[in-house]
């Protein structure tokens, strides 16, 4: 049989304790509702930092790029102007062992000595270095006539030109491999002579 309805179809009436209960529960899901609406902005706000932050980050990586290129072409152009100050000095010591041996009349060994160089065979090339170099200084040398420096082998130093580095002070400086047999035969025609 079915459950006898109350007159006039209307619900019958909650207890007091029913409707306490039923209160407390509502509370408790609008209590959950706002702590899950306040966990949600909270992830919401977070989220808006973390991109904010890595906008922020992106930035100022790029700036540092841009400060780190700026170091980087100061650091390359000192380094320019330092390498050719030394190949200016590297001409003068050069030119220094060259007059050594051609003007104080000492034997490359004896040049290598008084320098305190490594080797007889270091001695040979910075003469060479500083014979070439004042060949091209001097304005009355081959280049002011017309006339071409003769090369190692007989040919000329244009024609070998891929022997020799040129430095931004004009100075020219031989291939240290190409030196040793012409410092040495030279040197040696001048001690038997």
């Amino acid at each position: 049989m079915s459950a006898a309805t109350p007159r006039g179809g209307r619900r019958p009436r909650r207890s007091t304790r029913v409707s306490q209960d039923l209160e407390r529960a509502r509370q408790r899901n609008a209590e959950q509702l706002a702590e899950q609406k306040k966990r949600e902005q909270l992830v919401e706000d977070s989220l808006v930092e973390f991109v904010d932050a890595g906008v922020v980050i992106a930035a100022e990586q790029a700036a540092l790029e841009d400060k780190v290129a700026v170091l980087h072409r100061k650091i390359d152009q000192a380094r320019a102007e330092s390498t050719e100050r030394v190949a200016g000095e590297h001409a003068r010591q050069a030119a220094a062992a060259w007059a050594i041996h051609e003007h104080g009349g000492r034997s490359a060994a004896q040049v290598a000595e008084l320098l305190e160089l490594r080797s007889e065979k270091e001695a040979r090339r910075l003469i060479h270095t500083g014979r070439t170099g004042a060949v091209n200084q001097d304005s009355t040398g081959p280049g002011a006539t017309g006339e071409q420096e003769p090369g190692l082998d007989g040919g000329t130093a244009e024609q070998h030109d891929t022997g020799l580095r040129h430095t931004s002070t004009a100075a020219v400086l031989p291939d240290p491999t190409m030196l040793d047999h012409e410092a040495a035969r030279q040197d040696g025609q001048r001690d038997a002579g």
